[in-house]
């Protein structure tokens, strides 16, 4: 007679299992690629239109009497969100690539972003005249400040938690 033995069964203690990665990785990898992408194309946009109409020397002018020295600041204001959202872009990339660079950088973008929304607030703030435009920037960079720093924070909660940084490990 045939004796057939049966193998016995699996250890589930020494089987290795690959758990699978927090979708909080993917879904801010996309969410950074997206707002990268729209933030650059806004940038684009208005950085051409500036230019186009700078071109005219009536617009030019124009836009040179409209623009005071004060708000010279505001050109790098511009210049660092659009770096900045380079940087968010290349963050996303390397969150989808399941790269522990990208959630690093991530964290990085969210402080930046949060100093750069708070900065910016502050900038509003001082250099609005006195009376009801001054009262219009200071709720409008109050409102902008709060919405600005949403994302960032939702990037400092979710990319640190320890199941998100245990799945990065490289």
């Amino acid at each position: 007679m045939d004796q057939q033995t049966t193998p016995p069964p699996p250890n589930p203690y020494s089987v290795v299992h690959d758990a699978p990665k927090p979708g909080s990785i993917k879904v801010f990898g996309i969410l950074n690629v997206v707002f990268g992408a729209i933030g650059l194309i806004c940038g684009g946009f208005g950085f051409l239109t500036l230019v186009v109409m700078q071109s005219s020397s009536d617009m030019s002018d124009a836009i040179q009497s409209a623009m005071s020295a004060q708000y010279s600041g505001g050109y790098m204001t511009a210049v660092i969100g659009l770096l900045l959202n380079i940087f968010l872009l290349t963050c996303g990339i390397g969150l989808l690539k399941e790269r522990n660079w990208g959630r690093t950088w991530s964290l990085g973008y969210a402080v930046l972003g949060i100093i750069h929304a708070v900065v910016g607030a502050i900038g509003a703030v001082i250099f609005a005249q006195a009376g009801p435009a001054a009262i219009g920037a200071g709720f409008g960079a109050i409102i902008g400040t709060a919405i600005g720093v949403i994302y960032p924070i939702c990037i400092l909660i979710f990319l640190t938690r320890p199941n998100v940084v245990e799945a990065l490990k490289e």
